[in-house]
C-alpha cells in the first residue's frame, strides 16, 4: 500500500530523526578512535547496553525525561537536538530538490556536516574519514553527472573555497603569530567548493564570515563570551553551505544570488 502524499514529510522526517540517531554515535565516537558498529549504543555513564525500546529517535529520550533508565544520569538534550534538526532538514531538502540524484548527494553532504559541526564545536577538529568521504561523495556526483555544475566549476570552487581558507590563515597566521585557521577548514572548503561551483563556493564563504561575526556578537555581548576564545569555523562553513542549499531555485540557481543581482543591477 503506498503511503498518502501528505503522509511524506512525516515519512521524510522520521527517517531523518533515524540517520539523526547514527549521528550521535559518529559524534561521539568518531573523535575518540572508537568502531561506530560496535559495541551497540550504551549509556556514557554506566556502560550498559541501551535497548531498543529506549533508543527510538527524540520519543525515548521525552519518555526517560532525558536520563538513563538504569543510571538515573543525565542524558545531554543534545541527542534529542540533532535528531529533531537531521529530520527537519532531511524534510527541507527534499522539499527543495524533489527525489532526485542531487538530492542525494546534497543530502549526504548535510548529514556529514551535521556531524562535523559538534565534533568540530567539541574539540576543534574536522576528521579526515569525514573529509575523505566528501572527497569520494563529490567526486562520484561529478563522474555520474549528478550536478548542475560541470566538473570544471567544481574545481574552480573547491580553489576559491579552500584557496582563500588557506591564504586567509597565511595571513592570520603571519599577524597573530599563531594559527588563526585550521588546515581541516582548507580542506573542507575544497570538498564544499567542489561540489557547490565558483559563485555558489563564493556565496558560502561569504554568508560563512557573517554567521561567524554574527555567532561572535551574540555570543559576546548576550553570553558573555571571551571574545579571544578559539571559535571553530567549520561549523559556520556548515551552516552557510545548508543556507545555500535550501535557497536553490530553478535551473540550478540561488534565490540569494538572485536577489543581489537583481537589487543591484
Amino acid at each position: 500500500m503506498i503511503p498518502s502524499i501528505e503522509l511524506y514529510p512525516i515519512l521524510f522526517f522520521l527517517f531523518g530523526s533515524i540517520v539523526g540517531s547514527f549521528l550521535n554515535v559518529v559524534i561521539w565516537r568518531v573523535p575518540r578512535n572508537e568502531s561506530i558498529i560496535a559495541p551497540p549504543s550504551h549509556c556514557p555513564s554506566c556502560n550498559t547496553h541501551i535497548a531498543p525500546y529506549d533508543n527510538i529517535p527524540m520519543l525515548s529520550w521525552l519518555i526517560l525525561g532525558g536520563k538513563c533508565r538504569q543510571c538515573k544520569q543525565e542524558i545531554s538534550s543534545r541527542y534529542f537536538i540533532v535528531e529533531f534538526i537531521t529530520g527537519l532538514l532531511t524534510v527541507l531538502m527534499v522539499s527543495t530538490y524533489g527525489i532526485s540524484n542531487e538530492l542525494y548527494i546534497n543530502l549526504i553532504l548535510v548529514y556529514m556536516l551535521i556531524a562535523i559541526t559538534y565534533i568540530d564545536f567539541d574539540h576543534y577538529i574536522i576528521p579526515n574519514e569525514f573529509i575523505l568521504m566528501g572527497i569520494g561523495v563529490v567526486f562520484a556526483a561529478h563522474v555520474f553527472e549528478w550536478l548542475p555544475i560541470t566538473i570544471m566549476e567544481g574545481v574552480y570552487g573547491a580553489l576559491t573555497f579552500g584557496g582563500f581558507l588557506f591564504g586567509i590563515g597565511q595571513v592570520g597566521s603571519l599577524i597573530l603569530k599563531k594559527d588563526s585557521m585550521g588546515f581541516g577548514d582548507v580542506k573542507l572548503g575544497l570538498v564544499l567548493g567542489g561540489l557547490l561551483g565558483l559563485e555558489l563556493a563564493v556565496l558560502a564563504l561569504f554568508l560563512s564570515f557573517i554567521i561567524s561575526a554574527l555567532f561572535t556578537l551574540v555570543g559576546v555581548t548576550l553570553f558573555k563570551m571571551e571574545g579571544k576564545g578559539k571559535i571553530p569555523f567549520g561549523p559556520f562553513m556548515a551552516a552557510a553551505t545548508v543556507v545555500v542549499f535550501l535557497t536553490r531555485t530553478a535551473g540550478g540557481g540561488n534565490s540569494i544570488l538572485n536577489w543581489y543581482f537583481t537589487t543591484m543591477f
